[in-house]
């Protein structure tokens, strides 16, 4: 800053005169003129409330206590600065040859009250100067001038942004410089306490008078904070603040630094930084605020990525645009297997009722695009990944391009949204997918051999994973190649009626499996269930309770002995939790059938004695009417056996009585 620059400079100027004229005559006239040259030069007031002496041994120079400078005129009515003690010592060989060689400047218990407005403006620049202090007019100051020695101990250093309202406070800061010329390097070392948190600063400024002066100028800065260190280096410029150069972050304790600055360390799980962080970029951050990481080598533990990041300021919240590639990732830690079985989704007793926390979709805008080789997620493995993202005010959508997952791939696009609670769906197509390895991680499952097409299209909404699964609904189907079920021989249980035949390999080997569900309130449900082998086939009908996990299904299998004959049917049962599921033949529902046989049976021979008894009942009613019939007539009974007969007989009967009614008229 260059009012600092000024502020050295006339005290030092001065400090000569100041030597001998403090032997001779009293102080006040001395610092009256002093804080009037300041005053000039800077446009502040600097006031000295305590004493001032001047010093031969060991060093000429003066020293002097209660300094205070005042503030800009909109920054109030308290000092900028005030410090306990200033003591500049001089070279006296060097002013004899006209040159200003300070030895030592030190200031004791500083205390700087830095505010800058809503337009950038701050309280530090002086009338001419921008935001950084950059003097757009004005004589440039001597390059005669070199510091062998300049420390700031015990000070306090406040800040505030009225734009931003951001908030620092440095306490207990000591710094050391030295500067052999003003064209020459500023050299800078030093420590504070931020927030709590101690941390150590090296930095060195490749001419700070160009610097001040707004040209662009090589400069290097190490911040170190417990194991973490930040170091920049390159070119830089302070109004408006650029940068660009080299970017390197090294930090094995969860960037612990950003404690300092009021930030919250990232709980960063193995494979992801937790044990170890490394980053080296090149940097540029522009003079609009955006800022660009290229050739960016990024080391997570022992995963390592590579790529490039782009962040921009925005009104609500910075976007970032980043490309990232791995060879290989190995992110055990965020499986149930890394995490002994349980995590913020999957639990031991079910799926998890810790609330997810979803404020870091709100963090940033932004797109990604990322491709990896193998990704290890414990017992599971994805072979490739290649995927985008986008995030936009909470609500991300990935789109798979494809994954290679289990011998298959994935495609389709998977939706989280926070905008006024969780909410998540996905519409995938899985093709080509070994069932065995699928079904072990993400259902526990380890029983079905096959490779398998599925298409997903679910919606799930709630705060934990519990939740969502309670509240799925969409749809469900899979086609399931030739493949086997472990651990059970359901041909030959049904050819031996043997509930505890499992037969040699305990397996039943089928040539697919095909089915769809209906899914409402975390439940699946369907009817269509076919299952194809070798004289065998099957169908199938239940329920699948993906919320509490557990299986409620019933196959009817039929076996034939050969391909042409009917076969036997019998039904099997898969029931229970999902860990510990039950696989056995439904005896209760084999009961029911032959029960229901049985009936049928009886209904049938009570049915055709019912018929018997009615025909001989009606055979009897029909032989009686016929004979009073007969006997009506006047005619043989037999000859009534057909009903052409008896219309006959009848005709016969009428005609005659017609004859006989003639002649007697």
């Amino acid at each position: 800053m260059k009012w600092l620059f000024r502020v050295v400079l006339t005290l030092a100027a001065l400090v000569g005169m100041a030597v001998l004229a403090l032997l001779f005559v009293p102080a006040d006239p001395v610092v009256r003129l002093a804080a009037e040259r300041i005053q000039q030069q800077t446009g502040r007031m600097l006031s000295v409330e305590g004493s001032v002496r001047a010093t031969l041994w060991p060093r000429l120079g003066v020293r002097a206590e209660g300094i205070a400078l005042s503030n800009a005129d909109w920054a109030g009515a308290e000092p900028m600065m005030t410090a306990r003690a200033l003591e500049i010592g001089l070279d006296p060989m060097a002013l004899i040859r006209g040159a200003l060689a300070i030895e030592t400047l030190e200031v004791e218990g500083a205390v700087l009250d830095l505010v800058r407005r809503g337009d950038g403006v701050g309280n530090w620049a002086l009338p001419g100067q921008g935001s950084t202090g950059r003097v757009t007019t004005g004589e440039t100051p001597s390059r005669d001038i070199r510091v062998a020695r300049a420390a700031l101990t015990d000070a306090r250093i406040a800040f505030r942004d009225l734009g931003s309202g951001q908030d620092w406070l440095l306490e207990a800061v000591d710094l050391a410089a030295s500067l052999p010329g003003l064209d020459g390097p500023l050299g800078l070392t030093g420590s504070a306490l931020m927030n709590g948190v101690a941390f150590s600063v090296e930095g060195r400024v490749d001419g700070p008078v160009a610097l001040a002066e707004g040209a662009l100028t090589p400069v290097r800065l190490a911040l170190r904070s417990g194991g973490s260190e930040v170091v920049l280096e390159g070119r830089a410029d302070l109004d408006p603040v650029s940068f660009e150069g080299r970017l390197r972050v090294a930090s094995d304790d969860r960037l612990a630094l950003l404690r300092a600055v009021g930030g919250t360390p990232p709980d960063l799980p193995k494979g992801l930084g937790r044990d170890r962080l490394a980053a080296l970029s090149e940097v540029t951050l522009a003079p609009e605020g955006s800022l660009h990481l290229r050739g960016l080598d990024l080391t997570l533990d022992g995963n390592a990525l590579s790529g490039g990041l782009d962040l921009v300021p925005g009104e609500e919240r910075p976007r970032v645009t980043a490309t990232l590639q791995a060879d290989a990732l190995d992110l055990t830690a965020l499986s149930r297997e890394g995490q002994g079985g349980e995590s913020a989704l999957v639990t031991e007793t079910g799926w998890g009722r810790e609330t997810i926390d979803v404020s870091a979709l709100f963090a940033v805008d932004g797109d990604l695009t990322f491709t990896s080789g193998p990704v290890t997620l414990g017992d599971a493995t994805l072979d490739a990944v290649a995927l985008s993202a986008t995030l936009d005010r909470g609500r991300a959508v990935a789109s798979f391009r494809p994954i290679l997952a289990y011998g298959g791939e994935i495609t389709g696009e998977w939706v989280v949204n926070g905008r006024g609670g969780l909410s998540t769906r996905a519409v995938l197509d899985l093709t080509g997918l070994q069932m065995q390895p699928f079904l072990t991680e993400f259902a526990d499952f380890d029983r079905l051999v096959g490779e398998a097409n599925l298409s997903v299209n679910l919606l799930g909404v709630g705060d934990t994973a519990q939740a969502l699964m309670d509240s799925l609904d969409g749809e469900l189907a899979f086609r399931v190649g030739r493949g086997e079920i472990l651990g059970l021989d359901l041909a030959g249980m049904i050819r031996t009626l043997d509930l505890n035949y499992r037969g040699e390999g305990q397996k039943t080997v089928f040539d697919g499996i095909s089915g769809s569900f209906a899914v409402t309130d975390g439940v699946m449900r369907g009817e269509d269930l076919a299952f194809d082998a070798p004289l065998l086939a099957a169908t199938g009908a239940g329920e699948v309770d993906l919320a509490a996990q557990n299986l409620d299904y019933r196959l009817m299998a039929t076996l034939r002995r050969n391909a042409e004959s009917a076969g036997v049917t019998v039904p099997v049962l898969f029931q229970g939790p999902w860990s510990d599921l039950s696989i056995r033949p439904d005896l209760e529902w084999l009961a029911r059938r032959e029960l229901e046989a049985r009936a049928r049976e009886e209904a049938a021979k009570i049915e055709a004695r019912v018929r018997a008894e009615a025909e001989e009942a009606a055979r009897r009613a029909e032989q009686a009417a016929r004979e009073r019939l007969a006997a009506e007539l006047e005619v043989d009974v037999e000859s009534l056996g057909s009903r052409e007969a008896i219309e006959a007989a009848i005709r016969d009967r009428v005609g005659t009585q017609l004859l006989d009614a003639l002649r007697s008229r």
